[in-house]
């Protein structure tokens, strides 16, 4: 329940307001307060996501909710946001191997092709 909360309350509002500011609203914010704001905070909580997966496959014990709810917002970060070079996307290692693993899961494979 605490890491959904922790996606709840950080990961989603924050890599959302990066997207947002990043992305939609770079005319909005003169002196890009808003948008370095976010991109630190985007790479904290990609760290917080890191330490955590340092010495497991998924976020809890076994593929979970967890997993389910906070893999989209980091590939999000890649795809949608092309966010790689700033946020500094592929040094967090662990997120990267988890990724892969999530993403290739074939309930993910499927479920993604509904989104295009």
């Amino acid at each position: 329940m605490q890491w959904l909360m922790f996606q709840a309350a950080h990961i989603g509002p924050m890599f959302g307001q990066f997207g947002h500011f990043g992305v939609y609203a770079t005319d909005k914010t003169s002196d890009n307060y808003a948008r370095t704001r976010y991109a630190n905070e985007t790479k904290r909580l990609l760290k917080v996501l890191d330490d955590r997966l340092k010495d497991r496959d998924y976020m809890m014990d076994h593929y979970s909710l967890v997993d389910i709810a906070i893999l989209p917002w980091v590939v999000g970060l890649e795809t949608a946001y092309k966010a790689q070079k700033e946020l500094e996307l592929y040094s967090f290692e662990n997120v990267g191997r988890w990724r892969e693993l999530v993403s290739n899961r074939p309930a993910y494979i499927i479920g993604s092709q509904v989104c295009r």
